[in-house]
């Protein structure tokens, strides 16, 4: 057993060491007990990264890294379904109709229009 104030990492194995990576604290979450937001941004960043390399999972590979070891998988496998179908609530890639928006775009949805 680790007591209280013992540093987990000095108990572990080097070779376990090397593997565990989380994302870097975030100045707008540091003071939050609740990191679901800190999850959601994290995520909503690795998107944007997909969105301006048109894809390019190795250049996002990092922030994929960093909202993946945040986030509980249940939410990441979630919206890493959702995301194609158009069904994601937060940034769009890839860029796909959203029927469900028409009203309140009656003009189109704004992430088609380049």
């Amino acid at each position: 057993t680790v007591g209280r104030g013992t540093n987990l990492r000095s108990t572990m194995p080097f070779k376990i060491q090397e593997f565990i990576k989380t994302t870097p604290s975030h100045p707008a979450f540091s003071k939050a007990t609740n990191q679901a937001p800190h999850c959601w941004q994290r995520y909503n960043e690795f998107v944007m990264c997909l969105r301006t390399t048109e894809g390019d999972e190795e250049k996002c590979k990092h922030m994929k890294q960093l909202a993946f070891s945040i986030c509980p998988d249940d939410w990441t496998e979630k919206w890493e379904e959702e995301r194609p179908a158009g069904l994601f609530a937060g940034i769009q890639w890839p860029i796909v109709e959203r029927p469900f928006l028409a009203h309140k775009f009656p003009d189109g949805d704004p992430d088609l229009k380049k």
